[in-house]
Formats: structure tokens, sequence, C-alpha cells
């Protein structure tokens, strides 16, 4: 038995029925789960960064991050007493800013859904799209670091300039164990050629806060170098030409990321259309934290 729109029942077995009341729940519910599973696995950048989620869950539209100076330090005296830090903190403000979506029209929504290859297909679709836009936005905060480290060709990592931007880390008292490097997948080329590199499957030197269970296939990590996660994205442009950049070292405070609502699937069936609208859409805000007073990171600047 199938139903009308309007809740009247009908004959008919209802697979091809897309007017039913049953559609306005099983929609938005059946797509979530697997939207919001393939949205996760597709990201990269955002599960490294700090995340900031909790705090605007459902409301607000800044958060405002202090910039924690270091606590300076003296000599006991005698007979005197200490003199107390008046540090004056900077405050970050991330905004809450960006609204985006995925959306589709299905001509025969009850076809889509009852075969689940296709039915997979269409939510990985919609996922990773999501998904890239979401690291887009980190990936383009990453570009305006302070401190940059040129390749010596376009899209060349040499033993000599990795070993420099790991120097330069070092220099900026900025905790290599709270690193990892995102690179484009020609420097990833030049990263697997350099002896220090540990591939994935053989790495057991996991850095603190990364669980050793989760492989290259979930999360974008395929190796370590100089102890660092090595992450590689096709979003890391691989063009040449100065002001591109090709990679990155980065702290995992270097970016503030909040998502105020996670994936929400609304869905509505049309009559000019004769099909079901379905939208996934995010609501989220990203921060570079990294400043000339508080470097956190390296970026990798094209040779010319």
């Amino acid at each position: 038995m199938a139903t009308h729109y309007d809740g009247t029942a009908t004959s008919g077995s209802g697979v091809g029925d897309l007017s039913g009341t049953h559609w306005d729940a099983l929609v938005p519910e059946m797509w979530s789960s697997a939207i919001y599973r393939y949205f996760e696995k597709a990201l990269v950048f955002k599960p490294f960064f700090d995340d900031y989620s909790s705090l605007v869950k459902g409301k607000g539209d800044t958060i405002h991050i202090p910039e924690i100076q270091e606590v300076g330090s003296g000599t006991k005296a005698a007979g005197a007493d200490v003199a107390y830090a008046t540090n004056t903190e900077g405050v970050l403000s991330l905004l809450i800013d960006k609204h985006q979506y995925s959306a589709k029209l299905f001509d025969d929504i009850a076809v889509v859904q009852a075969n689940e290859q296709l039915f997979n297909k269409y939510a990985r679709s919609m996922a990773y799209v999501l998904a890239k836009l979401v690291d887009t936005q980190i990936e383009s905060a990453l570009q305006s670091m302070q401190t940059g480290v040129s390749l010596a060709a376009n899209n060349s990592l040499s033993n000599a300039k990795a070993e420099e931007a790991y120097a330069t880390l070092l220099e900026n008292d900025v905790p290599p164990e709270d690193c990892a490097w995102f690179v484009n997948p020609t420097l990833y080329a030049d990263i697997v050629a350099n002896a220090a590199f540990i591939t994935a499957a053989g790495d057991t030197d996991v850095p603190l806060g990364f669980d050793e269970s989760r492989n290259a296939a979930r999360t974008g990590r395929v190796g370590s170098l100089f102890g660092m996660p090595v992450y590689m994205s096709n979003i890391i442009s691989s063009a040449s030409g100065t002001g591109t950049e090709a990679g990155y070292i980065a702290h995992s405070s270097s970016v503030a990321v909040a998502v105020q609502k996670g994936i929400r699937i609304q869905s509505e069936y049309s009559v000019d259309a004769l099909g079901t609208k379905v939208v996934a859409d995010v609501i989220y805000g990203v921060k570079l934290t990294d400043s000339s007073n508080h470097i956190k990171g390296i970026r990798f600047n094209q040779a010319s």
C-alpha cells in the first residue's frame, strides 16, 4: 500500500512513489548518515588542526581565541620580591562565516535508494564536494603563514631543502612532534625518495595524538619524515610560479576550525520537476593563528 502526498491511501507497491509522506522522513535520515561517513573519510586537513566546534554548536558566530605569550622569568634575589609578568595577550577572532552546500535533483529517488551501489556513489560524491570545500579553505589559510622556504626548483623538494625547513622549524621553537607535512603529489614523490622517509605501512613511531590504526586510506596520511606525519593532497597546487605554495609544515594549532552544524540533509519533493531535491550543507569557520610573533609552521614557495 502506498501513500499520496496528502496522506490518503492508494493501491500499488509504492516502490517508485516519490510523493509519499514516508519519503519526508526517510530521505534525510538515510542520506545523512551516508554523506557524513564519506565526508569524514574524505577530509585530509581538518582532522589534524584544533577543532573549536563544541563552542558554537547551535549558536554564536564568533570565537575569541587568546594568543598566550611566553611568561617571563627572573632570578630571585635575597630579600626581594619576585616580579610578576605583565603580558598583554592578543586575541584572534574565528568567524563562523562559511555556508556551503551540495545539491542534486533526483527524478526517481526510489530507484537510487533501492540500488545500494548507485546510492553510495551519489552519497560519496556529495560528501566529497563538501569535504573538499572545507579542506580548500584550510589550505587557503595556510598560504598566509609568515615563514617561507623557497624550493631550489619548482615542485622539487631536495633533501637539503627538507632539512632547511626542519631546522627553521626548530629555530622558531615549533615542536615538531605536534606538526605534520602537507604536500602536493610532486613534492610527495621527492619525500618518498628521501632516506629519512618512513612509509605508513612500516611506521610504528606514531607522534602524540595519532592513532596507529588510522591508515592512509582513511586519513590521507602516507608516512612520516623527520618524525612528522606526511599528508598528500591534490588541493595543494602543483602549478609553477612565484607566489604558489607547494606544501607546508604546520603545527596542529596553526589553524583553528569550527563546524557549527555538521552535514545537514534536507529534501523536498518538486511537483514541477517530478523529482526529489536533496541538499547537503555545512556551516563552519577557519582562522590561521600563525603570526610573526607566534610562528607555527612553514610554507614551501615555488622557486619562480
